[in-house]
């Protein structure tokens, strides 16, 4: 639960629908979720959803995460970010660029584990 009992609000990009599905039923009961499946969407997303975190996915299909993350930090520079990828090797690109995130999970991933990162976030 959030401050003052409210639901936490999360925003997942994520383009694959099956995950998209294992997060709505893992987390639909426990936080407020909107769900984008590009970077497109993702930006309008935030645009009308104020999400305490965002879970987002390295690989979409229109651009890399990497921009994406750039571009959300340039409008919500303190918004903790969760990134999940299938690959490892995205970390130090994140530590170079300055991308300061919130958690960093390698898929596949158990959904507890991120429940917890989404949990220790404020």
């Amino acid at each position: 639960m959030g401050r003052g009992g409210s639901r936490r609000k999360v925003l997942f990009v994520e383009d694959d629908p099956l995950v998209r599905t294992m997060y709505e039923r893992f987390f639909s009961s426990v936080y407020e979720l909107t769900f984008a499946g590009s970077g497109s969407q993702a930006l309008q997303a935030l645009k009308g959803f104020t999400p305490d975190v965002v879970v987002l996915d390295m690989r979409l299909p229109d651009t890399d995460g990497v921009a994406l993350f750039q571009a959300i930090r340039s409008t919500h520079p303190v918004l903790p970010v969760i990134v999940t990828t299938a690959y490892v090797s995205v970390e130090p690109l994140l530590k170079m660029l300055d991308l300061e995130h919130a958690g960093y999970l390698v898929k596949p991933f158990q959904m507890d584990e991120l429940a917890a990162r989404i949990n220790a976030i404020g």
